[in-house]
């Protein structure tokens, strides 16, 4: 299973200064502090959140986040007078037992929308057992919207150098992977062939389901190519507070999200698409799927079904395949033996040194030295 997404100080610093988001967050925490009260920010990277909570009178901030950048708030709070009302705790919420729960909990763990990682059930696990009885959620709900787009400029890796290129040489068999790739964008309204329409709408006070799955009708109002379907989400944060990263709007760090159809469809005005998005949470991975059915005029039966997965953009080899089958055998290697010995001697008494003596000792070839033997239990233990 992979581990949360890892950001950087620059990352942070452009979520900070990001508008119209980051004084959305900052007056739904205002309108939801109240002098005395304790706070739980989820995902606080480097705790603009926590701070401001304290700043709009909060008796107690915990700031929950796995990646070591949680050690600037450390920094900040003793800079801003707050290094007595914010606890840091470095690891993941669901793994968090409060002394007392939370009457307010922040959170933005988004990605490119809001079907990302452990997201969902992070949120539903927050809710219900760190927030407190009649607690406020921040954000309370958002809304996924799609719509056909024309974007010939970023459908143009998903034919070069596939389907043409300046060698004379057949790369086709590269084309389905990247027709099933999508990608991060920001787009024009301008670039829309269609109205947008809801596909889902993720409520935090309610959600049990990480997966999703929405079907949508999409009606090209003008001539034109449709190059996919443009995916995006309006956050409502609390009662008329929100943004959006719809095409048109103030560009926001999450982007909106391509979805390239398997070829581009040359559309009639009144033409309709019929789009059916599904989203699977996989090992801490979503999987989407995307089925587009192409229907002309007024016609009942559709001309053309293209049927895409993120599951197919991945050069998978059959042998990998056979690997993750049931019925594999694995064959023990020196690799499973060093890793065995290392984890039989994490035993809460021996030092990380001591192991990798013993590793060293028993795996000459392998460790060159201490400092190789030394790296490799530590790595092996920090993913525990």
């Amino acid at each position: 299973m992979s581990g949360p997404t890892v950001y950087s100080a620059g990352d942070y610093g452009d979520m900070i200064t990001c508008e119209p988001r980051m004084p959305a967050y900052a007056e739904a925490l205002r309108q939801a502090v109240t002098p005395g009260c304790t706070v739980t920010d989820i995902g606080a990277g480097t705790g603009i959140f926590s701070l401001l909570a304290c700043q709009y009178g909060a008796a107690k901030v915990t700031a929950i986040e796995p990646a070591d950048a949680v050690m600037l708030l450390r920094e900040a709070a003793e800079a801003n007078g707050y290094a007595e009302r914010i606890t840091v705790v470095q690891g993941l919420s669901t793994e968090h037992v409060p002394e007392q729960k939370a009457d307010v909990i922040v959170s933005d763990i988004r990605g490119s929308l809001p079907l990302f990682e452990h997201h969902i059930a992070t949120i539903v696990d927050a809710r219900e057992r760190l927030l407190a009885p009649g607690g406020t959620l921040i954000p309370m709900r958002d809304t996924i919207r799609a719509a056909l787009v024309q974007h010939p400029d970023g459908y143009l890796s998903r034919e070069e150098p596939w389907l043409r290129n300046n060698y004379s040489l057949d790369l086709s068999a590269g084309h389905r992977y990247a027709v099933n790739t999508w990608s991060k964008v920001s787009l024009q309204p301008e670039q829309l062939q269609s109205e947008s329409v809801e596909l889902a709408v993720l409520d935090y006070r309610t959600i049990t389901n990480p997966n999703m799955s929405g079907t949508v009708t999409l009606h090209a109002d003008k001539d034109g190519t449709a190059h996919g379907l443009l995916l995006w989400f309006d956050a409502d944060l609390a009662p008329g507070i929100g943004y959006s990263n719809a095409p048109g709007q103030p560009k926001l760090v999450y982007g909106q999200s391509f979805f390239p159809f398997e070829r581009p469809l040359t559309l009639a005005k009144g033409d309709r698409v019929e789009a059916t998005v599904k989203a699977n949470l996989i090992d801490g991975s979503y999987v989407w799927s995307w089925t587009s059915r192409l229907f002309r005029g007024t016609a009942v039966k559709p001309e053309l079904t293209l049927r895409q997965s993120s599951f197919l953009s991945q050069v998978i080899s059959p042998d990998k395949l056979r690997r993750h089958a049931d019925s594999h055998v694995p064959s023990s290697t020196t690799a499973h033996a060093i890793d065995q010995l290392g984890l039989s001697l994490i035993d809460g008494k021996r030092s990380l040194g001591e192991i990798a003596l013993t590793l060293r000792e028993h795996f000459p070839e392998q460790f060159k030295d201490n400092a190789a033997a030394l790296n490799h239990i530590a790595k092996l233990a920090g993913r525990y």
